[in-house]
């Protein structure tokens, strides 16, 4: 068989490998780009505090072992002396159904005061939310699902609805999220808010159930929640009772996952450059080598002097760049002091700490989810799903793409260059993609400049040594 037989494969093996790499840009790029837009998104959906707020969830099964109800009484004494000059929401959820003349809906009635809103974004279509002077009224503010459910519009402020046999006055209508945690997050049925007091007065058996504080960020870890739980038993509640979240570390371990994706993309980096280092260590060894043969050290300095300081800078440059890269992607790695074990292999630690975190899990995203919970639990997975797709795939993808990427051996130089204007072709398409994405799924856009660098790195450099291996 002659050699040119098998030539034909070799499109089919080039088309093979510019997919994996293509796709392997694609997941990479997507992935910085979705996960500093969770980040943004997460600090958006918490109104005016953003994530400097911790919130208590009393547990549907606390049982009678708990401490009771939280009343408005102790709500007092946490806003004037154990929580004073924090910012303080509460109220509770119930279901009811809520009714204009013949038609009825199912609803979902938040009871709350008016600082409500300070902890969580509204898109107000009309009207206004309630406030102090609403404490003893009986008015609503109603989502946009249920005021088209029940009046086939939204503005419908000064119309009334019938809630537990009274009659509320709609003074707002809250818009729809239409982001993509906001549509996954969405009830299947409308929301009503109405005053905390009015609801425990007309609801017999109801109470207090939720509260959310503001934080001030100290620096110190597990602060917000010491100094939460000390409140909680300074007027009679068990903290044992309460499912205590504090959404600054939240939003510092949900970041930490882009943080660790940068760093390991950096890893790679760091890698590629080494391996370039020592590729230009070797070509002046190689080049000294060949030149001692002949010539004496002075002789190789008078007249290839210049070449010898162009070879040396050449090797230096990768350690200014790893030593730079360094410093761009380390970060403080935080663990949770209870998901860190005694001793290492602990096979029943690990076990209990999975069960723990799929408990937590349904829990946060289940019918008796905290308003707030549900977008965070969301926020959490996809960016969970957000990094291992990227190491899982992007990674292994891009580098069995340049595996089995082929150059022409006749011409080294110009299979590179193509190599690389195909990669940069790629980086461009793949911004344009994610910033689509975003655009289409209604998050906001913002794209992590750090980690597009460091993809844009990998695949040059990756690009560079593969040109320089064939040529070689």
């Amino acid at each position: 068989m002659k050699p040119g037989n098998t030539q034909p494969s070799r499109p089919q093996s080039a088309k093979a490998a510019c997919l994996m790499l293509a796709l392997g840009i694609l997941l990479l790029t997507v992935s910085s780009v979705l996960g500093e837009s969770l980040s943004a998104q997460m600090t958006g959906i918490y109104g005016l505090h953003q994530t400097h707020k911790i919130t208590a969830v009393r547990q549907e099964d606390a049982g009678p072992a708990g401490s009771g109800p939280l009343t408005l009484a102790e709500m007092g004494q946490l806003a004037q002396y154990y929580l004073n000059g924090h910012d303080l929401a509460y109220g509770t959820k119930v279901s009811a159904t809520a009714v204009y003349g013949n038609n009825q809906s199912p609803v979902q009635v938040l009871g709350v005061n008016d600082r409500y809103r300070q902890f969580h974004t509204m898109n107000l279509m009309a009207g206004s939310f309630l406030t102090p002077g609403h404490e003893n009224q009986q008015v609503a503010v109603i989502d946009e699902q249920l005021a088209r459910s029940l009046f086939g519009s939204g503005n419908v402020t000064g119309l009334e609805i019938e809630l537990f046999g009274r009659k509320f006055t709609i003074i707002g209508v809250a818009g729809e999220d239409n982001s993509l945690t906001g549509s996954l997050a969405a009830q299947e049925t409308g929301t009503v808010y109405i005053p905390i007091t009015k609801l425990l007065e007309l609801q017999e058996g109801s109470a207090i159930t939720f509260l959310e504080a503001e934080t001030r960020d100290s620096g110190t870890t597990g602060y917000n929640t010491a100094f939460l739980e000390e409140a909680l038993t300074a007027v009679g509640q068990d903290p044992g009772a309460f499912r205590i979240t504090d959404y600054t570390m939240e939003f510092l371990l949900l970041n930490q996952k882009n943080h660790l994706r940068n760093f390991l993309a950096g890893v790679v980096v760091l890698g590629l450059l080494f391996n370039l280092f020592k590729k230009n260590v070797r070509e002046i060894y190689d080049f000294l080598g060949s030149r001692l043969r002949e010539k004496y050290w002075g002789e190789i300095f008078r007249k290839d002097g210049g070449r010898l300081f162009f070879g040396l800078v050449k090797a230096v440059l990768p350690l200014g760049g790893m030593l730079a890269l360094w410093f761009l992607i380390r970060f403080p790695l935080y663990i949770a002091p209870e998901n860190i074990p005694q001793e290492l292999i602990d096979l029943s630690f690990w076990a209990d700490l999975l069960e723990n975190r799929l408990k937590a899990s349904f829990q946060g995203g289940g019918s008796g989810a905290f308003p707030g919970e549900a977008h965070l639990h969301l926020l959490q997975g996809i960016q969970n799903w957000n990094l291992l797709l990227s190491l899982v795939l992007g990674w292994p993808l891009l580098g069995w793409g340049l595996h089995r990427l082929n150059i022409p051996l006749n011409t080294p130089e110009k299979g590179a260059w193509k190599m690389e204007l195909f990669f940069c072709a790629c980086l461009i398409m793949a911004l344009l993609l994610g910033t689509g994405i975003l655009l289409a799924a209604g998050m906001p856009l913002a794209s992590d400049g750090k980690g597009i660098f460091l993809v844009f790195a990998a695949v040059f450099l990756a690009a560079v040594l593969k040109g320089a291996s064939i040529k070689n």
